[in-house]
């Protein structure tokens, strides 16, 4: 019942970024939800759940949109192996390792998507990519990360401190 609700949930966040997100615009981008939404998730939840969304969100992605279906799973991936990096952190500190998360997965995300567009054959001009699309885009995914943090952690459980 738990994952049918989860993936469910995922299906429906990527609609929600395909059709309604790129209708707004925050510092001249529209947020990635789906990215913010997979990388606090990670960071609270952990990466058995996030094993199973983000090939899931990759591949919803890239049936919907322009990009392949490879190029769309390679580009959240790592958002989980960034998260699981956090081992050995405390507690207190998550909600600063999320915004961390989100910072680093939409530097790679960004990087993965461009260098694909390379390698298909089109040429970036990457400076004005990085400071009109990568730099926004950070701002704006950080700021959307600030609220679903908190949306994500409220109704999960904290961990038991472990003592030794």
């Amino acid at each position: 019942m738990k994952w049918t609700l989860l993936v469910t949930g995922l299906v429906g966040l990527v609609l929600l970024q395909v059709s309604a997100i790129p209708a707004f615009s925050l510092f001249g981008v529209a947020p990635n939800l789906l990215l913010v939404v997979l990388a606090c998730w990670v960071v609270v939840r952990g990466q058995t759940e996030a094993m199973v969304l983000v090939p899931v969100a990759g591949i919803g992605i890239g049936l919907l949109t322009f990009q392949g279906m490879g190029e769309s799973v390679a580009a959240f991936v790592p958002i989980v192996a960034v998260a699981a990096l956090r081992t050995g952190l405390p507690a207190r500190a998550e909600y600063i390792w999320a915004l961390a998360v989100v910072i680093v997965a939409t530097v790679l995300h960004f990087t993965t998507i461009a260098v694909s567009i390379e390698v298909e054959g089109s040429s970036i001009d990457w400076l004005a990519a990085i400071t009109d699309v990568l730099i926004p885009s950070i701002i704006t995914n950080m700021v959307i990360a600030l609220v679903v943090y908190w949306l994500i952690r409220l109704p999960t459980p904290k961990p038991i401190p472990r003592v030794i």
